[in-house]
């Protein structure tokens, strides 16, 4: 999955697997019965999956995964600033570069706008918008690219409105650094005032969320500030963001095994 970390480690049972973390995508429906939103609606279709890239640094052969990922047709990945304190998005444009690989047969997405806190530390530096542009800025230069897909901010900030968040991230899309943006753990209520406010002021809403979302859910935070739309109750929010075209990229352990998972981490897991 895509929110690795030796803090966190003991949440699952983690090994090198997870390195190759991939996210499914929700297809929003009212039944709510599939995960994407992609135009191949081919349930075996690889535009499905989006390869993640919490753990690429840890990788014995980090180039050797990428193409492996690239070769069986995997053409969109997640990053972050914070993945491997900027490793992931240094190792990612060099593969792009060293490989020749064609911006255009990609699709990137990196998140970003917490420094380097990679767990929503609530009293982390606060974000400007300066600093947003040059974090942004900053990504693009490591990852070897002009622009990215889509950018979203890794967490939420309280201590923020949405509407800076909208105002600051519309003004880096005008620059054609971002095509479209989005957010990473939003509750549904935050982002909900954000998508209205965008709308109300003639801005770009986010036009995604990604919240956890597992078979097994979990009753609390399954990561520190991290939001899940596992539990039932959360069905009618699932079907706004279809209503809406709001994109769901979910995360989850591709490995996590209740049968190995600690006795504490159980005690968050409803099944």
């Amino acid at each position: 999955m895509n929110r690795l970390s030796n803090k966190t480690s003991n949440r699952y049972r983690t090994d090198s697997a997870l390195a190759i973390a991939l996210f499914s995508f929700m297809n929003l429906t009212s039944s709510v019965s599939a995960f994407s939103v992609q135009r191949n609606q081919n349930v075996n279709s690889s535009h499905r999956i989006v390869f993640g890239t919490a753990a690429l640094s840890k990788a014995e052969d980090p180039m050797g995964m990428l193409d492996a990922a690239f070769e069986k047709g995997v053409r969109r990945f997640d990053l972050a600033r914070t993945y491997g304190m900027g490793e992931s998005e240094r190792l990612f444009g060099e593969w792009l570069n060293t490989r020749k690989i064609d911006r255009q047969d990609i699709d990137l997405i990196t998140k970003g706008g917490i420094g380097m806190d990679g767990y929503g530390d609530p009293d982390r530096p606060l974000l400007t918008k300066k600093s947003l542009s040059d974090e942004v800025t900053l990504s693009l230069s490591t990852l070897n690219v002009e622009d990215v897909d889509l950018y979203m901010f890794h967490r939420d900030d309280p201590r923020l409105t949405v509407d800076e968040f909208v105002n600051w991230i519309n003004s880096i899309v005008e620059t054609g650094k971002i095509k479209r943006w989005g957010v990473s753990n939003w509750s549904f209520d935050r982002f909900q005032a954000a998508h209205e406010y965008a709308i109300e002021n003639g801005l770009i809403p986010p036009s995604a969320n990604s919240p956890q979302f597992s078979l097994a859910a979990p009753v609390c935070d399954v990561w520190p500030s991290t939001q899940s739309v596992s539990q039932p109750r959360h069905a009618l929010e699932i079907e706004w963001y279809g209503a809406n075209g709001v994109e769901l990229i979910c995360w989850e352990g591709k490995n996590s095994d209740i049968h190995h998972t600690p006795r504490e981490t159980l005690m968050c897991i409803s099944i």
